[in-house]
């Protein structure tokens, strides 16, 4: 168990005055399994697939273990399931995103016919590759 952000994804990061990364917005703050501190990632990769890999490699120092995708897509799986309802509160548009955000996780993981989501491009290695071409 170790602290956790609860809400961790590039929409609470931004660029200080001194071109810095900083988080923000902690009100979600707990204790939990470190690896749930991922299932905000579908956030961001909507905007870098990149960027998510990278956090994901640089994480397990490249060595990404198989169970970890496996729990994580149980915990997105999970947490897209209960955004919809925790939406209803914050009206109709708000139910409309998280649907919408539902349903594209459920095209990342081909209707969960595989557990590791199409966004995540693979190693450092691999990754190398695809930039260098």
């Amino acid at each position: 168990m170790t602290a956790q952000h609860g809400d961790y994804h590039i929409g609470n990061m931004i660029i200080t005055p001194s071109n810095e990364i900083a988080v923000i917005d902690f009100n979600r703050f707990d204790i939990g399994d470190p690896w749930e501190e991922f299932n905000r990632i579908t956030w961001s990769s909507s905007v870098s697939k990149y960027f998510v890999t990278g956090q994901i490699n640089g994480y397990f120092n490249n060595d990404v273990p198989d169970e970890f995708f496996k729990l994580l897509a149980l915990y997105i799986g999970s947490n897209q399931l209960a955004s919809i309802p925790w939406a209803v509160d914050f009206g109709e548009d708000e139910v409309s995103t998280m649907i919408n955000e539902a349903n594209k996780v459920i095209r990342d993981y081909d209707f969960y016919k595989t557990y590791i989501p199409c966004w995540y491009i693979g190693n450092y290695d691999e990754v190398m590759k695809l930039i260098s071409k």
